[in-house]
């Protein structure tokens, strides 16, 4: 292998070593909410055993009916659904986690897709898996409050990994994919790759930021724009507001201690700033039918 090519398989490599998919919901039933706005901080796998959905999301849409069995895939983020009244489904939940290599999603936000044998095998061996099989309807999955052995939990990362490989491999041949951004600049990829790997509960100062590249805030604002359409700060906010709604997703967690997490010193500021960007307070969002 040449050098190079050796050396961009070693950096793909790499790049993606702190990507820790958790599977966060495993569900067979009744959908949790039957009709409208619902908030998705994850990526989720949904497949109708019985009725019919319509489902949008951004400028996407789609339809699907159990006589025409597809799985529907749906990148993190607020879309809009109604199913049936006899609608039953399968609704797999997987969190990413932060890869810290600055991975996106692209493409379209919702599709449907048809299985091959290798993907409808994965989502049979998920939900027939063991652990599974002991929990309760719509019990979520907390990994360390079941206390599985360590057989048990190499089983179910097993079973997870194989579902997300084979919805990411149908997802691309659809044209939406999770990769890290082809950035040009070697200053907004130096950057874009800082505050990537960046631990959300730290702050970053813009002038700081530029200065690590040679440049002024200003500078680095506009290379940012011309590579990736954002500004440093515009991308910082957007991770913190994922981070936001998946902690809010812990019913456990009190709203308070993940104000404090991006260090809001009052709880009224934290949900100010959350109500701006999302529409809602935390406390509403929190109690959404399907966000816990």
């Amino acid at each position: 292998m040449p050098n190079t090519a050796r050396q961009e398989a070693k950096q793909a490599t790499a790049d993606w070593q702190a990507l820790h998919p958790l599977l966060e919901r495993c569900y067979v039933g009744p959908p949790a909410g039957r009709s409208g706005n619902f908030p998705g901080a994850i990526f989720t796998l949904c497949k109708l055993l019985r009725g019919s959905v319509e489902m949008k999301k951004g400028n996407h849409s789609i339809q699907a009916d159990a006589n025409n069995p597809a799985w529907i895939l749906t990148t993190p983020g607020t879309r809009w659904q109604h199913f049936s009244d006899d609608s039953e489904i399968v609704s797999i939940h997987i969190a990413l986690g932060n890869p810290q290599n600055g991975a996106e999603w692209s493409g379209p936000q919702i599709i449907s897709v048809k299985p091959d044998s290798a993907g409808e095998k994965a989502l049979a061996e998920l939900v027939n898996c063991p652990v599974i099989k002991q929990l309760s309807p719509g019990q979520r999955l907390e990994l360390q409050a079941l206390k599985l052995s360590i057989p048990d939990y190499l089983e179910l990362q097993k079973h997870t990994l194989e579902i997300l490989k084979q919805s990411l491999l149908l997802a691309e041949r659809a044209g939406m994919r999770y990769q890290v951004p082809s950035i040009q600049d070697p200053r907004v990829n130096a950057s874009y790759r800082y505050l990537a790997a960046l631990d959300i509960r730290e702050s970053f100062d813009r002038g700081e930021l530029a200065a690590r590249e040679g440049l002024t805030a200003g500078q680095l604002d506009r290379l940012w724009r011309s590579e990736l359409g954002q500004t440093p700060n515009h991308y910082r906010d957007r991770q913190r507001l994922t981070y936001a709604c998946r902690q809010l997703r812990r019913p456990e967690i009190p709203i308070k201690v993940i104000a404090a997490d991006l260090g809001f010193r009052h709880l009224s500021q934290f949900s100010n700033w959350f109500s701006t960007r999302h529409g809602e307070s935390p406390r509403s969002y929190r109690k959404r039918p399907g966000t816990n």
